[in-house]
């Protein structure tokens, strides 16, 4: 990996999303992170300012609350999610629940961003 990768954390918790952004900078050095509130906010961004490649996103309860617009969003991106409930639903993105370790971030991102396909892990 030599190239920036844009990460979008969408984690209201700014202790966790401040990890989350220390991690990734860690793992790839060329890491461009922002934190957003929601979906709708990163997706926001104008692509030629911030595109994001992987997106770190905390689900509220359990849930990912999405409109059709952010679900095609992120659809079109490689996803991390933080304590969802309902994962048989989202096969080709990696999970992870809290607490969660430097180690296993790394891993699911490694593994969505690896050329020879994502390969699910689930860190419990």
């Amino acid at each position: 990996m030599d190239k920036t990768l844009f990460i979008a954390i969408v984690i209201s918790d700014p202790l966790v999303s401040q990890d989350a952004a220390g991690i990734f900078a860690y793992w790839h050095p060329g890491t461009v992170s922002r934190v957003f509130e929601t979906v709708a906010e990163a997706r926001a961004v104008p692509q030629e300012e911030f595109n994001a490649t992987l997106v770190f996103v905390a689900a509220q309860n359990g849930a990912l609350t999405l409109d059709g617009a952010d679900f095609h969003w992120l659809e079109q991106r490689r996803v991390i999610t933080l304590d969802l409930r309902d994962r048989l639903h989202f096969p080709h993105w990696q999970h992870l629940v809290r607490p969660f370790t430097q180690a296993q971030v790394i891993e699911a991102a490694h593994r969505l961003l690896d050329d020879s396909g994502p390969k699910p892990v689930e860190a419990e």
